[in-house]
């Protein structure tokens, strides 16, 4: 779930009406004590026929644990790219040794399906089936669907991808230039 706060730019700007859009900030929210958010997301580069996917492992503080940007050869649809970044994210959490985790997408239809927790006919299905199985990986895992907003740093990753030959990690950071999307997400923690 995403948090709304009011924003205002200056105590003077508080007692003004603004457009609702320049009110309300919608970030990011840190997983319950002794968990871990897996936030994943995908993003196309049709230009060049590649994808790129974004990881961000983070804690109940909000403190990044890893981070992930992999560039990936484009896939048939963008489902399946959402796909591949959850399974990947999966993957990336189990290789470290995460293991009490909730895996958040902005993908409403991949996390719903993920949800009913059965296979699908749908052309992605193996990539479901694959995800459903590493689900048995871990003690304790829940997915969640969020908008956008709520995913921005996991979506900088995959973007960040295009500018790298394959797979960059980071171990306890995130690329200089994506730190203040990350900082931004931290101010609005309680």
């Amino acid at each position: 779930i995403c948090k709304v706060e009011l924003n205002p730019t200056t105590e003077d700007d508080a007692e003004l009406p603004l457009p609702h859009a320049q009110r309300t900030a919608v970030t990011w929210t840190a997983p319950g004590a002794h968990s871990y958010k897996l936030n994943f997301d995908g993003a196309t580069f049709a230009e060049d026929g590649t994808a790129g996917i974004g990881v961000v492992i983070r804690n109940e503080a909000g403190l990044v644990m890893a981070s992930l940007s992999q560039r990936i050869p484009l896939p048939a649809s963008v489902i399946e790219v959402e796909a591949l970044a959850a399974r990947r994210a999966m993957e990336f959490a189990l290789e470290l040794g995460f293991d009490n985790v909730i895996l958040e997408g902005d993908s409403e239809v991949l996390v719903k399906t993920l949800k009913d927790g059965r296979n699908t006919l749908a052309h992605y299905g193996n990539l479901i089936a694959d995800i459903l199985f590493l689900t048995s990986h871990f003690s304790r895992i829940q997915f969640s669907f969020v908008r956008r907003q709520c995913n921005r740093l996991a979506h900088s990753l995959a973007r960040h991808a295009s500018i790298i030959q394959q797979m960059s990690v980071w171990m306890e950071k995130v690329p200089s230039d994506l730190i203040l999307v990350f900082l931004a997400d931290l101010h609005y923690l309680p």
